[in-house]
């Protein structure tokens, strides 16, 4: 692929290291409650586009970045989290289900995603193509919810630009295809993590419905807000072993 004109920015010598494992909040309650749960609350993290990189200290073997939104500013994190030094990325946020099987309340471990959305288009990724994930990262994320015994679902996610063109047809369409759930980013950060070749995870929280073709909003569910709890505990833990 051709090297772009702008390249993502330097770190500057005064700033901190950024350690190999990174944690991705799509969110601002997931972002909240992983700081506070993985001992960053007092940190006030760092600037980084519209988000904000917390990190433990120096010798810290993970950071914190978030929140974002849609597929340009996920690739922009990633692109300059990568050129830090960053090469393995777990992801947390949420999803629509979209296939009658999934509820709201349930976890899901992507396995794949259809783009269709724009940003992995640049990297030479065609719409409604499927893009995998790169190296183990996905298989060390199973196989330690087993081990925890905790339940979730995994299978194909769709990720878009629009949410308010979440139409019946492209439901329809994508579920067909195979996809359990709808979100934002997740295509895109495979695409990135593919051509720089570092690992990338994903756990997502069913935050609504879309299967019936009518739209459930479940956000303030308890089975949500259990996921949601669930999720972070989960990366925590798991951030442990990292």
């Amino acid at each position: 692929m051709e090297d772009a004109i702008v390249q993502p920015p330097a770190r500057h010598e005064d700033k901190r290291p950024v350690p190999p494992s990174v944690i991705m909040a799509a969110t601002g309650p997931d972002l909240q409650r992983l700081r506070r749960g993985l001992g960053l609350s007092e940190d006030r993290g760092e600037r980084l586009f519209l988000s904000r990189i917390y990190q433990a200290g120096p010798s810290s073997p993970y950071c914190l970045v978030g929140p974002f939104m849609g597929a340009p500013q996920a690739a922009m994190l990633m692109e300059t989290l990568v050129a830090w030094g960053g090469n393995q990325f777990l992801f947390v946020g949420w999803c629509g289900a979209i296939d009658p099987t999934l509820q709201t309340g349930d976890i899901l471990l992507p396995t794949s995603a259809f783009v269709d959305e724009g940003t992995s288009r640049c990297y030479g990724v065609d719409n409604d193509q499927s893009v995998l994930p790169p190296g183990t990262l996905n298989q060390t994320v199973r196989r330690f919810l087993q081990e925890k015994g905790l339940s979730f679902r995994e299978g194909a996610i769709w990720t878009t630009d629009a949410v308010f063109r979440e139409t019946p047809s492209k439901v329809k369409t994508f579920r067909e295809q195979g996809a359990l759930a709808v979100e934002m980013e997740i295509s895109a950060c495979l695409t990135v993590a593919r051509l720089h070749k570092v690992q990338f995870a994903a756990l997502l929280a069913v935050s609504d419905e879309l299967s019936d073709l009518r739209w459930r909003p479940g956000f303030s569910d308890p089975r949500f807000k259990e996921a949601c709890q669930n999720v972070s505990l989960t990366i925590e833990t798991l951030c442990q072993t990292l």
